[in-house]
């Protein structure tokens, strides 16, 4: 039996290492939104823009569809937050939809509000533990008639009057903090590149916005520590990933540090350090902003090439996604150590998953990316926890429902829900702890 004891001692080994198992306590999670799931927002910017899009003939719509009754989660939550309990999730990701808590100005819905608190509720009586994002790219059509981003004073003002009436009343059953979702994403998809509405390409007026997007989570980040001064408070930062295309290239290699900078490093520059860096000002100190930030979130799902001439989407031999985005899971790696050292806080991936209609493919990415994410964790990056998106398939923005994320689908018709082979592959993920 010596022979055997030898074999084992040398095989067993090699297993436990293949296994990635995370720490005890890892926070295995969803997400959604309000406006991609709950249906019916019809007093947002998003849905004003649907409509004037619908008018234009079909090729020069910049919108594939609307979102209309989108998942109907305001009436079927307990269904999705049932199938999340049966795949253990340990927590779930959800967003305050502003125009529903203010469908006009100065008058807010507390019928609304209070759906939301029976949301959260109804997670926690499931043992899943909450966060909560108070801004996910959508905003009040009146905000918008009256200037929307650009109007910073009279912005600032009604969202801090959102913020006084929404943190208080949540306050108890919320986990986790999160002010804004992706603070340099609405500033660049609706200011920079015209992705987003109002479909913008202005330069100034993409810093004027990821500007207030800062200001609008400094206050948010406040009135939270007013209400409970032990509250965790993040962001959902979808933090890009540049790299240049040609890896020798020392003007890629500048633009790609460049890019960075310029669309990620300035947000923790101004809530870890407290600084208006260039290009937001020239270093001015902005100190009731400066320490903003008990965690960071993370959103990651792909790279961006630079060359000479701008960004290119991909390479020739990439693995892409129904997104057209590259799948790159070493980009995360690098994300997690140089988010770490920017902020030296603990992490949670708040958003990681693909579009796609091929299971085994979306389930090769979540192994890929977690492999990834492991691999930082036991080189020292405290990542405390891990968020698939989505729960369901949902609107995806300016695609309309042709892109699905979701681990559950969702029948468009009788909104019945089925669970993924993704989804039940994920169920085995947490009920191990790993991989």
């Amino acid at each position: 039996m010596k022979w055997l004891s030898l074999i084992l001692s040398c095989i067993l080994p090699s297993i436990t290492r293949s296994m990635h198992t995370f720490p005890p306590g890892f926070l295995w999670g969803t997400a959604a939104s309000a406006y991609q799931t709950e249906g019916n927002n019809t007093k947002n910017d998003w849905y004003y823009y649907e409509q004037t899009e619908k008018q234009k003939p079909a090729a020069k719509r910049k919108l594939a569809g609307e979102c209309g009754q989108a998942t109907m989660q305001w009436q079927n939550y307990e269904q999705d937050y049932d199938i999340a309990q049966k795949m253990g999730v340990k927590i779930h990701r959800l967003s305050i939809e502003w125009s529903r808590i203010f469908p006009a100005a100065d008058k807010p819905d507390m019928e609304a509000l209070a759906i939301y608190k029976k949301q959260l509720i109804s997670l926690h009586q499931r043992g899943i533990k909450t966060i909560v994002c108070l801004h996910h790219f959508t905003i009040p059509i009146w905000v918008l008639h009256k200037g929307g981003f650009l109007n910073r004073d009279y912005f600032l003002a009604q969202f801090k009057q959102y913020l006084e009436v929404v943190i208080p009343f949540l306050a108890e059953e919320v986990d986790y903090w999160l002010p804004i979702n992706e603070p340099n994403i609405v500033p660049s998809a609706s200011y920079l590149i015209g992705m987003f509405p109002p479909f913008k390409k202005n330069i100034f007026q993409y810093l004027r916005v990821y500007r207030l997007m800062i200001e609008m989570h400094a206050a948010a980040y406040h009135v939270i520590k007013r209400q409970n001064k032990t509250a965790p408070v993040g962001v959902a930062f979808a933090y890009m990933h540049f790299q240049p295309f040609n890896a020798k290239n020392k003007w890629q290699q500048c633009l790609s540090y460049l890019s960075d900078k310029w669309a990620n490093r300035i947000f923790f520059e101004a809530v870890v350090n407290g600084r208006w860096a260039f290009p937001l000002g020239w270093g001015a100190a902005a100190p009731d902003i400066k320490g903003t930030l008990d965690f960071t979130g993370l959103n990651y799902y792909t790279t961006l090439y630079l060359k000479n001439t701008g960004p290119v989407p991909f390479k020739k031999g990439d693995v892409i996604t129904d997104m057209g985005w590259v799948v790159y899971p070493k980009g995360i790696y690098a994300i997690l150590h140089q988010l770490f050292k920017i902020t030296n806080k603990p992490i949670i991936v708040t958003e990681n998953g693909t579009a796609t209609t091929d299971e085994s493919f979306r389930i090769d990415y979540f192994k890929s990316h977690l492999t990834e994410i492991h691999k930082a964790m036991s080189e020292g990056v405290p990542v405390k926890g891990y968020m698939a998106w989505s729960l369901t398939d949902n609107y995806e923005w300016q695609h309309a429902y042709s892109k699905k994320f979701g681990l559950i689908s969702v029948d468009p018709i009788s909104m019945e829900r089925t669970l993924k082979k993704s989804g039940w592959w994920y169920k085995e993920v947490i009920e191990k702890n790993g991989l």
